[in-house]
């Protein structure tokens, strides 16, 4: 785990989109991204890409919130609405338009299509925010989606403020490189403890980036730190 210190999020465009090209150059890629405060950062990579390259690109959220298909709470509604141009990749949406109130089924062929997705891809990289909470995607501390004995793909399931469809912490484990750029300082504190201590992913599900093969964390409150 890499850590840098910047002044501002668009010092990680350039090593993210030379980590996607890299593997692009190698063979089929699945790009996870965010919505949130990320929104901004995975359009401008996305607009690096050529559009030949992004042919051998497939695109998927790392989480959703459930609904009616472009619902204004939707995270893929506002990379669209944001200009977020996928080009010629592969888009694996999580909501469809026709959709009905059934989230469990919308879930279930989520879960079947990002795991199709990860065995047919070479390379799987995420672009991650983190919560001032601790969570990850959409993994909420002390949710269901941080219960270790759950295997799934992805799960569903309500929270306090929306109906969540999210990549598992297993799924998380299964990525080759992860980016998580989290700014402000009311991030400190879970920066803190994800750099510094060890927690159980139920308390701080941020902590999952330490168990994949890359992982770089870019933010404005703390100097660099690199673990093996």
């Amino acid at each position: 785990m890499q850590v840098y210190k910047v002044g501002v999020p668009e010092i990680a465009i350039s090593p993210l989109t030379s980590k996607i090209k890299g593997a692009l150059n190698i063979g089929p890629t699945l790009w996870l991204i965010p919505g949130g405060s990320n929104i901004a950062l995975a359009i401008a990579v996305m607009n690096l890409l050529s559009t030949d390259l992004t042919r051998n690109l497939t695109i998927a959220l790392t989480d959703e919130r459930f609904g009616p298909y472009n619902h204004p709470d939707s995270n893929w509604a506002q990379l669209k609405q944001s200009g977020f141009d996928p080009k010629q990749a592969k888009i694996i949406e999580t909501l469809r338009e026709g959709d009905l109130s059934d989230m469990a089924a919308v879930t279930a062929r989520y879960n079947a299509e990002i795991d199709e997705a990860l065995d047919s891809n070479m390379t799987a990289i995420g672009l991650f925010g983190m919560g001032v909470d601790g969570h990850i995607a959409g993994i909420l501390p002390g949710s269901p989606a941080t219960n270790e004995q759950n295997y799934a793909t992805v799960i569903g399931y309500p929270s306090t403020s929306f109906n969540r469809i999210t990549i598992t912490l297993s799924t998380i484990r299964r990525l080759k490189t992860v980016f998580l750029v989290a700014m402000g300082s009311d991030k400190l504190p879970q920066l803190e403890r994800l750099i510094n201590q060890d927690l159980p992913l139920d308390i701080q599900p941020a902590q999952i980036i330490k168990q994949v093969d890359e992982a770089y964390i870019y933010n404005d409150q703390i100097g660099g730190k690199e673990q093996q």
